[in-house]
């Protein structure tokens, strides 16, 4: 999927997958991931990086982690 940034990416995957994407992966107060889900470029997680601003390029890879819990 072509973005310019982790911002559009996730704009697009919200188009493409809709309400139940979503309701699961965003926070509608922010507009943002909910809490507790991770986004990871080539291995960085996007906090260590430039946040939902992070350039993407060509074959970067681009994963969504939901909360895990146990113990």
């Amino acid at each position: 999927m072509d973005a310019e940034n982790v911002r559009e990416l996730l704009d697009k995957l919200k188009q493409q997958f809709g309400k139940p994407f979503t309701d699961v992966v965003i926070d509608p107060k922010t507009d943002e991931l909910k809490k507790f889900f991770s986004c990871m470029v080539n291995g960085k997680r996007i906090e260590l990086l430039n946040s939902y601003e992070t350039e993407l390029a060509d074959n970067d890879a681009v994963a969504l982690f939901p909360p895990v819990g146990g113990g």
